[in-house]
């Protein structure tokens, strides 16, 4: 499954993800910059690492979470 982008620095922020950007492979964000994803549609995990799916039909992978609690990803519903 191909990827869009990987985050670090992540914050859950639902119904979006926050967080610096890296291997963006649709050349919309430049490297570490910071950014705001579409509304969240599902995750998976694979290999350890969280893959989150937009709306828009992106896939990011987080590699690190921002520290201080708010980077815990639970109870998300999706319809």
């Amino acid at each position: 499954m191909p990827v869009t982008a990987f985050l670090f620095a992540a914050v859950d922020c639902p119904p979006v993800l926050v967080g610096t950007i890296y291997g963006d492979s649709t050349g919309r964000f430049r490297e570490g910059a910071s950014m705001r994803t579409s509304r969240i549609t599902n995750v998976l995990f694979v290999d350890g690492y969280s893959l989150f799916l937009t709306l828009a039909g992106s896939r990011y992978v987080v590699v690190s979470w921002a520290p201080g609690g708010h980077n815990i990803y639970m109870n998300r519903i999706y319809h």
